[in-house]
């Protein structure tokens, strides 16, 4: 883990918010005290920040106008640590599953999650697509699950990205394999116990997550960004793959 009084943290986890407050207290409880938490807040009314930092006092709080891509992106650029994980308030993603997600950079520069669990047609679809867009497999496009190395950061153009709301992580990743990136999966990715299901996406959402896919244009070819290993992260024998 790194040492509190150094410059920057090995790991940051960035969680958008908008009224967590029944989920943000299970979902910080369960990371890692070593890590830097941002929370990205959207406004919430229902006291989310503060049971926030009730339970996680050194947590750093963001705010912004609310919108999935603006949410994250604020988070993303307040982060410090070496590592940044994007991470959803639901539980959809177990916070013991974030040690895994940064132990797959010693191997890529992004990686995205990828949970065990039926997909629909619509699903498979937007998949496919994905897969070739990014040149590699894509087979969960809705996991939100998403690490990537500090120094991939200022090639990704976040600003951009911020109109786009549930399909970002995916063209987080499709800006990343088109600068050169090495972009890969985390298969196996359990939801926390508490996590409630919502309703599939519909076919509209898969649509227009694809035609956001298709309207992103390769930049010219760039030198790939260095990559420093990412260092105190000790996985329990139950991260393991």
């Amino acid at each position: 883990m790194h040492d509190p009084g150094s410059a920057r943290p090995s790991v940051s986890v960035v969680v958008p918010t908008l009224n967590e407050r029944r989920n943000i207290e299970r979902l910080l409880t369960g990371l890692d005290p070593g890590y830097e938490v941002v929370l990205s807040d959207g406004g919430s009314v229902d006291g989310t920040v503060e049971a926030a930092r009730a339970v996680r006092p050194g947590c750093r709080v963001v705010t912004q106008g609310w919108s999935r891509g603006t949410s994250a992106v604020a988070g993303l650029n307040a982060a410090r640590g070496d590592a940044l994980v994007l991470l959803e308030a639901d539980g959809s993603t177990c916070p013991s599953e974030v040690p895994r997600m940064v132990m797959a950079l010693d191997d890529a520069d992004l990686v995205r999650g990828s949970r065990a669990e039926r997909r629909s047609l619509a699903d498979t679809a937007l998949a496919t697509v994905a897969s070739a867009r990014l040149g590699t497999r894509v087979t969960d496009p809705w996991c939100a699950a998403t690490a990537f190395r500090r120094s991939a950061l200022p090639r990704l153009g976040l600003p951009d990205l911020t109109r786009h709301a549930a399909a970002f992580e995916l063209l987080l990743a499709l800006r990343a394999a088109h600068e050169g990136l090495t972009v890969c999966e985390v298969p196996g990715i359990r939801a926390a116990p508490w996590h409630q299901r919502f309703p599939r996406t519909s076919l509209a959402e898969s649509s227009r997550a694809i035609k956001g896919l298709l309207a992103e244009r390769r930049p010219a070819p760039a030198v790939p960004a260095p990559r420093p290993a990412v260092e105190g992260v000790v996985p329990r024998p139950s991260d393991r793959f």
